[in-house]
């Protein structure tokens, strides 16, 4: 372990030494000229009671102590060599670590990954022969550091430098460029960052550099076409053996790394020529825009139109993205309810980016994905930006997580989210409710009634800010955990939810991204949209059961008869009582793991097909059971009692699978039923007010034709029949009334108002009435269980007495 000196004097001292950051101690007229920031980067600062740094450390290392490990994560801090020169060591295919380069002193190192959002990409340890005295930088120094004009120049020059040497680092590691060009490469080369929306390259503009994207993602026009791009891709390879110019305009559309390689001066290094044309052959990007996306054209608009919007939106930037697939999503709640449980208050808001997509190259596969607002652990995250403690950043695993000891709760980080994936709680933890006791978990465990929403925050002090971090040190995650689980994803019962790497998810980006810098990331969850083998084996096993059980209960029942013994007591009626009883009891195990969040209990997605095949299998041996005569008043109750489960369930699960495939076609944008509810409000005051304040004539055409038209149940049926959109629906609409109003303009303008607000609100009803019928069945199917439970009870009683 390293040794730290706390005297803030030999910070001080260290700091001094420092070409780049000895402007910090600057003096001028007795004063120091930024006093302030040295107070708070080298001793701490009180704000209000609170702690804010100091963000500087200073240690010694052992000689050959480990100061960086290369593949770690350490988004949060870069280090200064103060004395002795480091070694730097990078992992080279078949030959292990291997010296690369000796730090000075003074040097910056494991800035990329505090700038860049990178995992480590060297190892740096202090030399063999003596100890290493390195000066520890935290992240929130950045944005002080950065006023001194050394500093910030150095910071970017070695930046670069270090990009450049990653790059041509990598093309030899991984693309085979032999070791004598490395040097003469990276003299003709130059990193360069480039900001969103800056024009790389112009159509017709003579090919005179070569341009390796390190990572980012192009916008490529010709004429009417366009294409996207990713990181990877090499540009301009066709230019080193001939003249050309560019066949195409190239648009950045975020934060773009690039390495520039001089046609002119490579063309005059004949062997480093042929090394880098055979080195970048398998990385150029294809000359003709749309040359991969070979698809019909339908086809290849909606993947093009899914690549902006995944683009545009930073989704394909986030490093763990949890999406909801909303043809299997039944509007439950119970992935945010989860989270509440998990972490005393949902991170989890189930209301964000929504893409429209298709899953496989053809018209009507169609994915309608909605990403919540909830982290998605960025690769270059803006949350971090401003925060004066370094509380939040990127840790161990590679994810941005929150340390609640150091946040001061100052929301910088929640008002930087572009996603709103961060919000400020109290850091009084709620009272923990009355009478926990048996008798309350039962009720709870019974109950119908929806889970009530946490209280609103309305406090302005005393703050903490939260958001998801992947359930880490959490009990579904104990230490040893052979793979992450996830609160919200565990607790989905259809397996609507998934953590996923989006590069591997949205196949439409995977066809666009090169093959060169494929950067490693922390665990995601698995693909459980695209494979699920659990799902298929619990299917294969539970139709096999279904099967195996009634052939042998039918045969049974040919060879023995209900009554015909068998072994001792047994005879076909008790066997498939029994069995019937323990697919009941299986049955009844599903409702108890719904409630159990804070602990792994197996995905509740697996749980729900256990709970269906159960049933089935319960509900025919069941059946069996009671052969021909129903029996008594008891029995016959029971029998219809149970009957009426089964009936319920089916229609319960037929809901699951119809309605959201329904609600997908029709809703557009995803909305919860409190959001349907506030719009169809509005939508009923906006038609009472056109009727109300418009001429007379206008007043009564609305109220006796439009809203009779319109808000009508056969319109109603028309909503889930013709599943059109609602732009083309009120297109429509206002055709049927084109020329309904008299020839005053403000009359036209009302009419049109009082059809589009009738035709939203039809829309907006057949939407809650969707979201009631994925409800409506849950409370008759517990109400006829309960019955049938304690009809099962008397009856087995009955039975054992007379037995």
């Amino acid at each position: 372990m390293p040794r730290e000196h706390k005297s803030r004097r030999e910070v001080v001292n260290a700091i001094k030494s420092i070409p780049s950051m000895c402007d910090l101690l600057a003096i001028h007229d007795g004063h120091f000229d930024y006093e302030l920031d040295l107070e708070v980067i080298v001793y701490g600062r009180n704000y209000g009671g609170k702690k804010v740094g100091p963000y500087v450390r200073l240690f010694t290392y052992e000689p050959g102590e480990t100061i960086i490990n290369e593949g770690d994560w350490g988004g949060n801090t870069f280090y200064v060599a103060v004395q002795g020169k480091p070694d730097v060591f990078v992992n080279v295919p078949g030959k292990g670590n291997t010296k690369v380069a000796e730090l000075p002193s003074g040097t910056q190192f494991g800035e990329m990954s505090v700038l860049a959002g990178v995992p480590r990409n060297a190892t740096v340890r202090a030399p063999a022969g003596q100890a290493a005295q390195i000066l520890e930088v935290n992240r929130p120094a950045l944005r002080l550091l950065r006023k001194l004009p050394k500093f910030g120049e150095v910071l970017d020059k070695t930046y670069r430098s270090h990009g450049k040497n990653s790059i041509v680092e990598a093309l030899r590691a991984s693309a085979g460029l032999p070791a004598e060009m490395v040097q003469p490469l990276a003299g003709i080369a130059q990193f360069k960052v480039f900001s969103k929306n800056h024009v790389l390259i112009r159509e017709r503009a003579p090919v005179d550099r070569i341009f390796i994207i390190k990572s980012g993602w192009i916008r490529r026009t010709h004429e009417r076409a366009e294409d996207f791009l990713g990181d990877g891709h090499c540009l301009g390879l066709e230019g080193v053996m001939r003249d050309a110019t560019w066949p195409y305009t190239v648009t950045l559309l975020g934060r773009t790394e690039v390495l520039e390689i001089s046609i002119g001066k490579l063309r005059q290094n004949a062997p480093l020529r042929e090394g880098v044309v055979r080195t970048l052959g398998r990385f150029a990007a294809p000359e003709d825009v749309g040359e991969r996306v070979s698809f019909e054209p339908g086809v290849r608009e909606k993947i093009l139109a899914a690549q902006e919007r995944l683009i545009d939106t930073g989704l394909v930037d986030g490093t763990n993205l949890l999406v909801m697939d909303m043809d299997l999503c039944v509007r439950c709640g119970n992935c945010s309810m989860a989270c509440h449980k998990i972490h005393g208050q949902s991170r989890l808001t189930r209301r964000g980016i929504h893409v429209t997509r298709l899953e496989a190259p053809r018209p009507g596969a169609i994915q309608n994905v909605l990403s919540p607002a909830v982290c998605m652990h960025c690769k270059d995250p803006e949350c971090l930006t401003g925060c004066p403690t370094g509380a939040i950043g990127r840790f161990t695993e590679g994810h941005i997580d929150i340390d609640s000891k150091t946040c001061i709760g100052c929301g910088d980080c929640a008002t930087q989210c572009p996603y709103n994936a961060i919000s400020m709680v109290s850091r009084k933890k709620p009272e923990a409710a009355a009478g926990a006791g048996f008798a309350f978990k039962l009720r709870d465990m019974l109950r119908l009634n929806a889970d009530a929403l946490p209280p609103a925050v309305e406090q302005t002090d005393d703050l903490l800010a939260v958001k998801c971090n992947l359930c880490e040190n959490t009990a579904l995650n104990p230490e040893g955990s052979s793979r992450p689980a996830y609160g919200c994803e565990e607790s989905c019962p259809t397996g609507a939810l998934a953590r996923i790497n989006p590069k591997e998810y949205f196949t439409e980006i995977g066809q666009i991204q090169g093959l060169a810098f494929l950067d490693k990331t922390h665990a995601v969850g698995h693909n459980i949209h695209r494979s699920d083998p659990p799902r298929r084996m619990l299917h294969v096993a539970g139709l096999g059961l279904i099967v195996l059980l009634t052939a042998a209960a039918i045969a049974g029942l040919a060879s023995y008869g209900l009554g015909g013994r068998l072994a001792g007591f047994l005879n076909m009626r008790w066997i498939t009582g029994i069995v019937g009883l323990v697919g009941t009891a299986g049955v009844m195990t599903y409702p108890v793991r719904r409630k159990v969040y804070k602990r792994r209990a197996g995905s509740l997605r697996y749980w729900l097909l256990a709970h269906s095949y159960l049933g089935v299998i319960g509900g025919i041996m069941l059946l069996l059971h009671g052969g021909s005569d129903s029996g008594g008043a008891l029995t016959t109750a029971l029998m219809i009692s149970f009957d009426l489960v089964i009936l319920t369930g089916l229609f319960g699960i037929a809901c699951y699978v119809v309605v959201p495939r329904v609600m997908t076609k029709i809703e557009g944008e995803p909305l919860l039923l409190d959001d349907l509810r506030s719009r169809r409000d509005e939508l009923q005051h906006e038609l009472a007010e056109i009727a109300s304040t418009s001429s007379a004539a206008l007043g009564d055409l609305v109220k006796k034709r439009v809203v009779p038209r319109f808000i009508s149940f056969g319109y109603l049926i028309r909503q889930y029949l013709k599943r059109e959109s609602l732009d083309e629906a009120v297109r429509v609409a206002k055709e049927e009334f084109r020329h309904g109003a008299s020839g005053a303009a403000d009359d036209q303008r009302n009419l049109e108002r009082a059809v589009e607000a009738a035709v939203t609100l039809r829309r907006v009803d057949a939407l809650i009435y969707l979201h009631r019928l994925l409800k409506a069945w849950l409370v008759p199917h517990v109400v006829f269980t309960s019955l049938m439970l304690a009809l099962m009870v008397v009856h087995i009683i009955q039975v054992i007495y007379f037995a």
